[in-house]
C-alpha cells in the first residue's frame, strides 16, 4: 500500500512538471518566434493577425517539441527528485527500506509512454505538421517567389511568380516531352491556382503541340484549363530553396530508407535514418545518465535550480554528440550507422553504469 501510494505521489509529480516545462517551452518558443515576425503582423488588425499565426504555431510548435521532449523529460524528474532530496523524501523512504530505484520506477514508465507517443506522433504527424507550417509561414510573411522550377512525373513546370498568401501563380509554362527528350507539347498560362482536388486550375491558356521530329503545330487558345498534377504547394517552397528537403528530418523512417536505396551515394539519409531509430531511446538513456547525478548530490542540493542545470548539462553532452557524429557520418568520416548510434552508445553505456552503481 505504501508503495502505491508513492508510486502516484511520483508520478504525479512528474507528470505536473513535465507538463509545466512543455507548456514553458512552448510559450518562450511562440513568444520568440512572434517578436521576429512583428513586421510582418504590423499593418493588420489584432484578430486577422490572431487568425494567421494561430494555425501557424499550432503546427510548428509541436514538430519543435519532438525534439527536445528528452531533454524535458530529465528536467521534470530533476525537479521531482531534487524537491524530494530537499524535502528528505528520499531519505526517509530510504530509511524505510524502500531503495531509490524503486522510487524512480514510475518516472522510468512514464518517460517510456512518452518515448513511445512522441515517436508514434513524430512518424504519423511530424511531416504534415511541418509542411503545413511552412506554407502558412509563407503566407503570414506575405511570401512571393519569383522564377520557380518545379518537375511533375508527367511534366515539368516554370512560374514566373508564385504568391503563398492567395496561392496563386502568375506565367506559367509547362513542358511534355517525348520519351526521347524533345518537347512535345507546350502550355502557357497568364495565372493558375490550386482546386480542392489537388490540381491546377489555368487561366488565359495557349497550348502549341511538336511532332516527334520537332516541327511546332499552330497554336490553340483556351480560356481555362484544368491541368492533374502530383505537385503541392509545399513543392513551391522546395522550388525556392533551390531543390532542397527542409523536411528530410521529419520525413517518415519508411520514406528516409527508400531515399537511401535512391541515393546509395548520399551517407547523410542512412545516417538521419539510424539517428531516428536511435532517438527513440533517448529519454531513458538521459534519465539513466542525469538521475544518478542527481541523486549523488542529494545531501547537498540546496535548490531545484541546480538540479535542473545538471539536468540541461546532461542532456546538451547528448544533443552535441549527436551533432558531432551526425557531422562526422555525412562526411563519410565513419560509416553512417555508426553516426547513427555511437552517441547513443556513448551516453547510454556511461547512463547503464551510473545506473548500476546507483547507491540505493
Amino acid at each position: 500500500m505504501v508503495l502505491k501510494l508513492v508510486d502516484r505521489y511520483v508520478s504525479r509529480s512528474f507528470l505536473q512538471y513535465f507538463a509545466g516545462s512543455v507548456f514553458l517551452i512552448a510559450a518562450l518558443y511562440t513568444t520568440f518566434d512572434l517578436l521576429t515576425r512583428l513586421d510582418d503582423i504590423q499593418d493588420i488588425s489584432p484578430g486577422q493577425a490572431l487568425s494567421a499565426l494561430a494555425p501557424y504555431y499550432a503546427r510548428l510548435v509541436p514538430v519543435f517539441l519532438f525534439d527536445i521532449v528528452p531533454a524535458l523529460v530529465l528536467v521534470a524528474a530533476g525537479m521531482v527528485l531534487v524537491r524530494m532530496a530537499k524535502a528528505r523524501e528520499l531519505l526517509a523512504l530510504k530509511a524505510s527500506g524502500t531503495s531509490v530505484r524503486r522510487v524512480i520506477a514510475p518516472i522510468l514508465l512514464l518517460a517510456l509512454l512518452i518515448s513511445v507517443a512522441v515517436f508514434a506522433l513524430r512518424e504519423t504527424l511530424g511531416p504534415d505538421l511541418l509542411r503545413e507550417g511552412q506554407l502558412v509561414g509563407r503566407r503570414v510573411e506575405d511570401k512571393v517567389e519569383k522564377e520557380l522550377l518545379l518537375s511533375d512525373s508527367g511534366f515539368k513546370a516554370y512560374v514566373g511568380e508564385y504568391d503563398f498568401e492567395r496561392s496563386t501563380m502568375t506565367a506559367v509554362s509547362l513542358l511534355e516531352l517525348y520519351p526521347d527528350g524533345k518537347l512535345k507539347r507546350l502550355t502557357e498560362a497568364d495565372s493558375g491556382g490550386w482546386l480542392s482536388d489537388g490540381s491546377i486550375f489555368l487561366e488565359g491558356v495557349t497550348v502549341q503541340e511538336f511532332d516527334p521530329s520537332g516541327t511546332a503545330m499552330e497554336p490553340v487558345s483556351f480560356p481555362s484549363r484544368k491541368i492533374e498534377t502530383n505537385l503541392t504547394p509545399y513543392d513551391m517552397i522546395r522550388a525556392a530553396e533551390e531543390g532542397s528537403d527542409p523536411s528530410v528530418l521529419f520525413r517518415t523512417l519508411p520514406d528516409l530508407w527508400r531515399q537511401t536505396k535512391q541515393s546509395p551515394g548520399i551517407p547523410y539519409f542512412r545516417v538521419v535514418f539510424h539517428q531516428r531509430l536511435a532517438s527513440f531511446f533517448s529519454p531513458i538513456i538521459l534519465l539513466l545518465v542525469g538521475i544518478p547525478c542527481l541523486v549523488g548530490f542529494e545531501h547537498s542540493v540546496n535548490s531545484r535550480s541546480v538540479g535542473v542545470i545538471l539536468s540541461i548539462v546532461v542532456a546538451s553532452a547528448l544533443y552535441a554528440l549527436n551533432f558531432i557524429f551526425s557531422s562526422m557520418g555525412t562526411t563519410d568520416t565513419i560509416h553512417p550507422v555508426l553516426a547513427g548510434w555511437m552517441p547513443t552508445a556513448i551516453v547510454g553505456g556511461v547512463g547503464v553504469w551510473l545506473y548500476g552503481s546507483l547507491r540505493t
